[in-house]
């Protein structure tokens, strides 16, 4: 039978790419290590490990092992937080987040499911909406906020934001209220990721010609360093990040009338009987429709 010990036995060679160095870490001995990796492949039918003059390297199925391990030991680590919500009396909800939703709106909307459901409680998890379509298919999320659509997931739009633009001052371009992607030729613009919701916007560059620098680097809390370091003129960003993140740069819209110029947010989910389910969407809906506070947000909900 597998052992969960096994399992992160396993893990540490894959991390470390050596029995020796796992074995150090895990304060095991080699021979022990070696035997209890020797047993989990038996148990398993399949070959994890192969040896090289410099340590080991994963087989196929190991590689697909450690992909599925993470989501696994995700799981146990939050089985405390689960016990401790279910002796209080609540149900906890694991609800991803993205980067750049509208301020105080994640506020507003766990104020709204309270007041329905009171015994509701959130783990919020802040993810890119790549990493949170991974974790809703192997059940680590209940319920996502996403800036590209899962087509493989139920999903239901909920509000968009203009897109828009940080600069340095010395690139500001001068006496505008908002852009258009052409603005953007021959600067160096860092943008969150090489395959998110800004791909149509950089396919609308490309078709007309614009030749822009892209930079493509994750960035949340230290974006601005990110930025600065990189020696980017501009950054793609919405509204609500570029005032949390980029206070001492100017932000501009790009222009309104062009879809590929505003990012959008979806709800997604897996689970079609997801317990609360009726509440959590309906909330989901109703603050949408009712958040009016920023100028550079539409409301998609019905």
């Amino acid at each position: 039978m597998l052992e969960l010990r096994q399992l992160d036995y396993f893990r540490a060679v894959a991390e470390f790419g050596s029995i020796s160095r796992a074995a150090a870490a895990l304060h095991l001995t080699q021979p022990t290590l070696s035997r209890q990796i020797a047993q989990l492949e038996k148990d398993l039918g399949h070959r994890l490990l192969r040896r090289t003059p410099r340590g080991t390297e994963l087989t196929v199925a190991g590689e697909g092992l450690r992909t599925h391990l993470s989501s696994i030991f995700e799981l146990v680590d939050r089985v405390p937080e689960v016990l401790q919500a279910a002796s209080a009396g609540g149900h906890l909800v694991h609800l991803g987040v993205p980067s750049g939703v509208p301020h105080g709106w994640i506020e507003e909307y766990l104020a709204a499911v309270a007041a329905e459901a009171p015994e509701i409680r959130f783990a919020i998890v802040e993810a890119t909406s790549e990493e949170q379509r991974r974790m809703l298919n192997n059940g680590l999320l209940d319920l996502s906020l996403m800036h590209t659509e899962p087509p493989e997931l139920h999903a239901e739009p909920l509000f968009r934001q203009r897109l828009g633009c940080v600069f340095r001052a010395d690139v500001l371009p001068a006496g505008r209220t908002e852009i258009d992607v052409t603005d953007l030729a021959g600067l160096r613009v860092m943008a969150h990721s090489s395959k998110g919701e800004e791909i149509s916007l950089r396919t609308a560059a490309a078709a007309s010609g614009t030749e822009v620098g892209w930079l493509f680097r994750a960035f949340s809390e230290h974006s601005e360093l990110i930025a600065k370091s990189s020696h980017v003129d501009a950054v793609l960003i919405g509204s609500a990040s570029a005032r949390k993140w980029f206070p001492g740069w100017t932000w501009l819209p790009l222009t309104a009338h062009r879809p590929e110029h505003w990012m959008r947010t979806w709800a997604a989910w897996a689970n079609t009987d997801m317990k609360y389910g009726a509440v959590l969407l309906r909330c989901l809906r109703d603050t949408a429709r009712d958040h009016r506070t920023d100028p550079t947000y539409a409301s998609t909900a019905g």
